[in-house]
């Protein structure tokens, strides 16, 4: 709670990521509006002004001639101007909170650009009108959501990977390290779903949107379905990538897996199969292709890299390079703490890879200079992993994390209040937000 004119009022704490707004109240422990972030516009000739389709009468709702549009690119917010309707959206018309009489605490990611942060207290300020401000770290958020002040944290977000060495409250920028691995396992995964196979034809992912009837069919036998020509002419090109990129995300959640101890044939086709059905009636059991999905996290082929000399760097690579520029005392209490969050990690058996692969590889990484084996034996014992089997607080670390942070009563000499905003200006934000 935050003394205001002699009211206690909640802090807000606004959480953007480029697949959803997360928004509710400090001291809460969960969200009480989840916004996606992607939304619908229709532009016309001479009209800056497009109306947004938001939330639930956003993207999933057919309409002819609309685009789809997100702010996030590359892991940044590249568009401020849908933010504002979207944090508006959140917060007035899904919690029928008012900002102005709110603290409001927003998320960034730890790559954040002093320009995107200034930007933000600018848009908190002058159009929420809000009485005071502070925007944290998902990394550090992330760690504190788990309890811990010194953590290794990784983040497999929607568009993102990363990894965040956290130490006493703070990023250890020189290991921070992320690469757009979560893009590159979903397009592995389309190509797996619109290519044929022995077994089964190429899947065709139109959405339900566009069917007007189809007939239960045997699995893995043709669909029977019909479209409905009246919508094709209007469904624009965005809108067609949107839903193609939802569905496949549906399958990976639903399907897909990896695999514990590393790619292997045998231990994949052990494995039972699963059963999916896609809008147009087809439905079909996937066996070890389920597991190649998730294998991309951890391991490339040769002959991937060979085609793709640019390929996002797979999170054993990324945990190399953060660990290495860590000091080697450092890395011990780091390992000990590993903090495994985001709703791309919600793979079957990621967490337990995860373990093999950090217990398998960190004597490598760990390398100082008492190297005796015995030394090393020691600091692998400690590798601990907290992964919340909760997937509500997988999903929602970071903001979990600014919940906590700004219900705590020590916090709150650290907002920026709205006589400092008016007073320094953007300087504000990079001398108190740290």
């Amino acid at each position: 709670m935050v003394n205001y004119g002699g009211d206690e009022v909640s802090a807000l704490v606004v959480d953007i990521g480029s697949s959803s707004v997360r928004a509710g109240y400090a001291g809460d422990d969960t969200p009480k509006a989840v916004v996606s972030s992607y939304y619908g516009y229709k532009t016309t000739a001479g009209d800056s002004d497009a109306k947004l389709y938001l939330g639930q009468h956003g993207p999933s709702i057919w309409r002819p001639g609309m685009e789809i549009g997100n702010p996030w690119r590359d892991g940044l917010i590249f568009d401020f101007n849908p933010i504002p309707p979207l944090i508006s959206h959140a917060l007035s018309d899904i919690m029928h909170a008012n900002p102005s009489e709110h603290p409001v605490l927003v998320t960034e990611p730890a790559w954040n650009t002093a320009a995107n942060r200034e930007r933000m207290a600018e848009i908190m300020f002058e159009e929420f009108q809000v009485p005071a401000f502070y925007i944290a770290n998902t990394g550090v958020l992330n760690a504190f959501a788990s309890g811990k002040g010194s953590a290794l944290v990784i983040d497999v977000g929607h568009s993102m990977a990363s990894i965040t060495p956290v130490v006493d409250g703070f990023v250890l920028r020189k290991g921070l390290v992320y690469s757009a691995l979560p893009k590159l396992v979903h397009a592995h995964a389309k190509h797996i779903l619109t290519n044929p196979t022995p077994t089964r034809p190429s899947i065709d992912l139109y959405p339900h949107q566009l069917i007007a009837s189809k007939i239960p069919v045997e699995p893995s036998a043709p669909p029977r379905f019909t479209l409905r020509e009246d919508r094709s002419a209007g469904t624009t090109e965005s809108w067609t990538t949107w839903y193609e990129t939802r569905e496949v995300d549906e399958w990976i959640h639903t399907v897909a897996g990896v695999l514990d101890q590393g790619w292997n044939e045998q231990a994949a086709a052990a494995r039972p199969p699963r059963q999916y059905e896609f809008p147009t009636g087809f439905n079909t059991y996937f066996g070890p292709e389920r597991f190649q999905v998730g294998e991309e996290f951890f391991y490339h082929s040769p002959q991937l890299v060979a085609q793709n000399p640019n390929l996002p760097k797979n999170i054993p690579t990324l945990l190399s390079e953060s660990l290495r520029a860590c000091d080697p005392d450092l890395r011990q209490v780091l390992m000990g703490n590993v903090v495994l969050t985001g709703g791309g990690s919600l793979f079957t058996g990621f967490a337990d890879r995860l373990e093999n692969e950090l217990s398998r590889n960190f004597a490598h990484v760990s390398w100082c200079t008492d190297s005796k084996t015995e030394a090393l034996v020691d600091i692998t014992r400690q590798v601990k992993i907290h992964a919340p089997g909760n997937p509500i607080e997988r999903k929602y670390g970071a903001w979990l994390g600014g919940s906590i942070l700004a219900s705590l009563g020590t916090f709150h000499q650290l907002w920026i209040s709205r006589e400092e905003w008016q007073e320094h200006g953007k300087a504000i934000v990079g001398q108190r937000c740290k």
